[in-house]
């Protein structure tokens, strides 16, 4: 009996996948909210806050807290509910923008 290795077949249908927009945009937005909830988290845990208390700082419940530390949401948490809950706890948002040696920066308020 020939068996192949399944990791071989395995990193050959990744690199079909990555082939596909779709999939390609789905690993980045998985990425990105893995990103935005380890910032979170770390700030939480800073700040010596359970996600509770967080969330009643920032007039949320702890599910919303919850869903974007774990990233078990559909979607990147919006921007301005972000905002809200970084401000909740003495944090200002910047967005910047680089490009070839160029950077703009804006601070969002509250």
């Amino acid at each position: 009996m020939n068996r192949k290795h399944i990791g071989s077949n395995v990193m050959e249908t990744i690199r079909e996948w990555e082939k596909d927009p779709a999939f390609k945009k789905a690993v980045e937005e998985h990425i990105e909210k893995a990103k935005l909830a380890k910032m979170l988290r770390e700030i939480r845990e800073n700040e010596h806050l359970t996600q509770a208390q967080l969330a009643t700082k920032a007039h949320v419940t702890q599910s919303v807290i919850a869903r974007i530390e774990t990233g078990s949401s559909r979607t990147l948490p919006r921007l301005d509910l972000f905002n809200s809950i970084l401000h909740a706890v003495g944090y200002e948002t910047l967005i910047v923008a680089r490009k070839r040696g160029r950077t703009v920066q804006v601070a969002l308020s509250a």
